[in-house]
């Protein structure tokens, strides 16, 4: 499975968002072509209700620790 797969897979599982948006930005960077090491992602879910951009953050980190390891 490629890794932006398993990003989206993660994120929609943990917090069922209203808008999940996870784009592939590796092309703009100095990496080999087809490289996944650099997204973008926009999720919008009532999970982050009430919550500051640092904890949602974190919460997003935290479901992708893997991935950014």
């Amino acid at each position: 499975m490629r890794i932006q797969e398993t990003i989206e897979r993660k994120l929609a599982e943990r917090f069922a968002p209203e808008h999940l948006e996870v784009a592939n930005e590796s092309g703009s960077h100095n990496v080999p072509p087809g490289s996944e090491t650099h997204f973008k992602v926009v999720v919008v879910a009532p999970a982050f209700a009430g919550l500051r951009l640092l904890a949602r953050h974190r919460l997003v980190n935290e479901t992708l620790a893997e991935e950014l390891a």
